[in-house]
């Protein structure tokens, strides 16, 4: 584990990260630690790479400072995740008379606006820390070759959408990894349900073996990734459009609105949406869905003319080698 009861040091190993007591004791988180790093770092990094980061906490005064940063960010990332968790159980004392509430004469216990707002915080500084570190493996990939052999790294590799930082730039997520597990719950259905008629059958079947590497992509004047970003940005605003029917929202949180209310906590008010405005956000997203569902059809004339009737093989660009033609106006 990346915590220990050795280097503890009255809480002050933990207090880098949240701003606990010197009280907090080793042998109150110490589950709840262990819980977080299980459940919520080792599927994302695997077992190597995980080993590559405690190998580092055990070492830290001979870390490298690429080693060090890591640690730093999966270190943020439990103790945040933890307290997230298990805040009620962290509230609460287990005895065999049953749950007991803590408390003492000179301190009471959190009014509940407060553990809620420390309940989002808590959780919303974990999995920022999560971003973190997996942008920055992504980033020093020849740091961490151990990364490649993750799921992780491996799905994406042949993925459509690879990363939140690609999604972040059709549709807003702040680059935020959870977000992005939502989607790519949608991919699969809208790549083969509504990019495959698009593309038809065979630039669909030939498209996922170059994503392999079973084929080679052809000389066509551009790049593999310039067709698949170009189906990324298709594919990422429908599967928007359909977990937004379903859920209201692409986010954990539901569609709220802000707006101005006097009389309120610091004069702003948040409420849910309405159906009438997520029919609204909605049909915007299905807009433009259907502007990039158009988008990729003219870019497959234009450049992939050997996949479609009445289309050019290359660039559209005229040649008049012979001068023959000329413009009027």
């Amino acid at each position: 584990m990346i915590f220990s009861k050795d280097k503890w040091n009255g809480g002050k190993e933990i207090s880098a990260y949240v701003p606990t007591s010197s009280s907090l004791s080793f042998q109150k988180m110490e589950s709840s630690l262990s819980s977080a790093q299980q459940m919520f770092l080792l599927p994302l990094v695997e077992s190597k790479l995980m080993q590559k980061i405690e190998d580092a906490y055990a070492s830290q005064d001979t870390a490298s400072d690429d080693a060090l940063h890591l640690l730093t960010l999966a270190q943020r990332a439990v103790a945040n995740l933890a307290f997230w968790h298990d805040f009620d159980a962290l509230n609460l004392r287990i005895t065999d008379q049953g749950f007991q509430r803590q408390g003492s004469g000179e301190w009471q216990g959190a009014y509940k606006y407060q553990e809620d707002r420390m309940r989002e915080n808590f959780k919303n500084r974990g999995f920022n820390a999560l971003d973190a570190l997996l942008d920055y493996v992504e980033d020093n990939i020849g740091l961490y070759p151990e990364y490649k052999e993750t799921r992780c790294w491996t799905d994406r590799s042949q993925a459509i959408v690879r990363s939140p930082r690609e999604a972040s730039r059709i549709v807003c997520i702040y680059g935020s990894h959870i977000v992005f597990m939502r989607l790519q719950a949608e991919f699969p259905t809208v790549e083969e349900y509504h990019l495959k008629p698009i593309l038809g059958d065979v630039l669909y079947s030939d498209l996922r073996k170059w994503l392999s590497g079973t084929e080679e992509f052809p000389q066509l004047g551009f790049h593999l990734d310039t067709f698949r970003l170009a189906c990324a940005d298709y594919v990422v605003r429908m599967a928007v459009v359909r977990l937004m029917k379903q859920t209201g929202s692409f986010t954990d949180r539901g569609l709220y609105f802000r707006q101005m209310a006097s009389g309120s906590y610091d004069n702003m008010d948040l409420s849910p949406a309405t159906d009438r405005q997520i029919g609204n956000r909605i049909a915007m997203y299905e807009i433009d869905a259907t502007r990039s569902a158009a988008s990729l059809q003219t870019f497959i004339k234009n450049f992939m003319g050997k996949y479609v009737e009445d289309a050019t093989d290359g660039y559209n660009i005229r040649d008049n080698a012979g001068h023959n033609a000329f413009f009027t106006l």
